[in-house]
């Protein structure tokens, strides 16, 4: 009688495990480095979206087993270094902002797109208000609130155009996958 080997998974699906292991970890670290494009010039406004904020929020709500912790740290991390800000900052404020958004997951996972922009709304706020808390007790002093107010405003407005690109990402990815 011959003798049954183990199922083991092709090559080709390994390496489609691999990518979307790895897919939204990349997409924050692209989201770090547009943080850099100089949109103020084409667009005539030295706002610039929380890119990252963005990634981190919908792979926080889609699948949040493949963006841990740590590599929302480690994006936001990128972004203080890239920045020249407070290291750690934006890995704090992401991380804590991860652990309030992944257990609401389950009100807005199912639920039509305005719950999903306005818990991305109420997730933008938490973190522009946990960053200006961070950083005025850095400077020791109350910083004015209302750059992070338009920046996380700006976000927010914007938020709709990335959903729609990272999900076209996520179904192409996971129809190869």
């Amino acid at each position: 009688m011959a003798k049954l080997e183990p199922y083991s998974p092709t090559p080709a699906a390994r390496a489609g495990r691999v990518v979307l292991t790895v897919m939204p970890f990349v997409i924050g670290i692209i989201c770090v480095l547009l943080s850099f494009v100089p949109f103020g010039r084409i667009f005539g406004s030295a706002l610039v979206p929380a890119f990252p904020l963005m990634a981190i929020y919908y792979w926080a709500i889609v699948r949040p087993e493949m963006f841990p912790p740590l590599a929302v740290f480690t994006v936001g991390v990128l972004f203080d270094l890239l920045s020249g800000g407070e290291i750690g900052l934006w890995g704090f404020v992401y991380v804590v902002t991860y652990a309030v958004i992944v257990p609401q997951r389950v009100i807005v996972v199912n639920a039509p797109f305005s719950a999903f922009w306005i818990g991305f709304a109420l997730a933008a706020a938490f973190a522009g208000a946990l960053a200006w808390i961070v950083v005025s007790i850095i400077h020791g002093m109350l910083v004015p609130p209302a750059s992070v107010i338009k920046h996380m405003a700006v976000t927010v407005a914007v938020f709709p155009l990335f959903v729609m690109l990272f999900g076209r990402i996520e179904r192409r990815v996971l129809q190869r996958g």
